[in-house]
């Protein structure tokens, strides 16, 4: 099954066992439980080990995220359309191997094998899965007007099929930013970036999917991310310690996660640096910070909530994008 959601997906799935012991005593036995990290996102896969009703699985899915505190996919072996629709329908994500990938929290809906973009519901967009993300940034920074499917898949360094995925989140969200000339969809982004901001915020998430708290510098040269890549381009004042960014495979070159060189349990508390890794390659600029939408998005809601960071906040947004003074940027 996961072979065939790396090959509907075009990215690696990896898989490790659950702790289960969280969960309520009435669900234990009742599904067998991996947890998926796709694109960066974790989430759970739940075989049922019996065959429970849509209505039932919907009550199961929200225990077992509240226990699991991430999302959950179900694992059908089979299931009818008619099955599969309701699933749907109850906003249930599901895989049904060599059939069907129904991952909303990824922005993702693919049936038949194919590689198809089907309609999605409004709620499968709530939140843009990396690739689109990062596509709208780049629309953000950038003049990517006329912008085909086949061109964004040459920027964002993807495959067509998922390039075709992030325009189908984009247009979900704001109809206007996909045209179909002839028989291509191109971007339509507009001129005013900072009314495009505005308008794609509120579905933009942080881009940080790993944060290690590390007691020695790690041997990269990594930019600034987080908030001392916003300090970088404000007036506020740093951490003791500073913020890095990295991206997954500087993660893996570093180690990182195996590594315990770099950690210790002092170092959660009182680090020499912090390194967050993105779920996407932040966005090319000069300088040695990470683009300022994605430190922006990358930031804390207790580093938000500091007045004087959320002031910051908004006036490097408007002078990255509203045609004030560029400073520091």
């Amino acid at each position: 099954m996961r072979e065939y959601v790396e090959k509907m997906l075009h990215t690696r799935v990896d898989s490790m066992p659950i702790d289960a012991s969280k969960l309520p005593l009435y669900l234990k036995g009742l599904y067998s439980l991996e947890r998926w990290t796709a694109f960066g996102v974790p989430f759970i896969v739940a075989r049922s080990l019996e065959n429970p009703a849509v209505k039932t699985m919907a009550k199961h899915r929200n225990a077992l995220e509240k226990a699991l505190e991430m999302p959950v996919a179900f694992a059908l072996e089979d299931a009818t359309s008619y099955r599969a629709g309701r699933m749907i329908e109850a906003g249930l994500p599901f895989v049904v191997p060599s059939k069907q990938v129904y991952l909303p929290f990824l922005g993702i809906a693919l049936a038949d094998g194919k590689g198809r973009a089907h309609d999605r519901p409004q709620a499968s967009v709530e939140t843009f899965s990396p690739q689109a993300q990062r596509l709208a940034l780049m629309a953000i920074y950038g003049n990517l007007d006329g912008v085909c499917v086949t061109q964004a898949a040459e920027k964002l360094g993807t495959a067509k099929m998922s390039a075709s995925r992030a325009f189908d989140e984009l247009a979900a969200v704001d109809s206007s930013l996909v045209a179909t000339e002839g028989r291509r969809r191109v971007l339509r982004p507009g001129t005013d970036k900072l009314a495009l901001w505005r308008r794609l915020e509120s579905h933009m998430s942080s881009p940080v999917a790993m944060e290690y708290h590390l007691e020695r510098m790690p041997n990269a040269d990594l930019p600034l991310g987080g908030i001392s890549a916003l300090c970088e381009l404000s007036m506020l004042q740093d951490n003791p310690w500073t913020t890095f960014a990295a991206t997954k495979r500087q993660e893996r070159d570093l180690r990182l996660a195996s590594n315990t060189r770099y950690t210790s349990v002092d170092a959660l508390d009182d680090p020499v640096c912090v390194v967050q890794v993105l779920r996407y390659d932040p966005i090319p600029r000069s300088g040695h910070v990470i683009d300022p939408l994605s430190a922006i998005l990358s930031l804390t809601d207790d580093e938000r909530d500091d007045p004087r960071v959320m002031g910051q906040i908004e006036d490097v947004i408007e002078r990255v994008l509203g045609g004030k003074d560029t400073g520091n940027r």
